[in-house]
């Protein structure tokens, strides 16, 4: 994501590159008489347009930005309850028998869904996932 700054100095300069090139265009077409000053005010009022349009499109990518990572956190939340209700009557069936080695298990399984999950939140959040599956590797080695 930009900053604010980056987005208004880039707005401003698509302005004044179009006010530039619209004022350019204007005084080498038409005679240089009573005309000039309405085409320079044309011009600018194009750069501020041009300025106000920069900045809304950026707004909107920015809202749509945000209203997606909303969505992919509510995924994520569901997902993530739904795992931890499935894994909990396992945990409570195996504390009742009072195995230590299959207590440990358990531990140690839960660890690792609790790593999984938390790391696939984190990917999600910052955008680190692919919805395409990775390519298979097609080379096949010499035997």
């Amino acid at each position: 994501m930009r900053t604010t700054q980056r987005k208004v100095l880039l707005a401003l300069l698509f302005g004044l590159l179009v006010s530039g090139v619209t004022i350019g265009l204007d005084l080498s077409f038409v005679r240089f008489d009573h005309l000039l000053a309405h085409l320079v005010i044309a011009g600018c009022i194009a750069g501020l347009l041009t300025i106000i349009f920069t900045l809304a499109l950026q707004l909107k990518q920015e809202e749509q930005h945000y209203l997606f990572a909303a969505e992919r956190a509510a995924v994520l939340a569901e997902v993530n309850h739904h795992v931890r209700n499935a894994i909990f009557p396992l945990c409570v069936a195996v504390n009742r028998f009072g195995d230590p080695d299959a207590s440990r298990l358990v531990t140690e399984c839960v660890e690792r869904i609790n790593m999984a999950l938390r790391d696939a939140s984190v990917d999600a959040t910052v955008g680190r996932y692919s919805r395409t599956r990775p390519k298979a590797n097609t080379q096949k080695a010499a035997a």
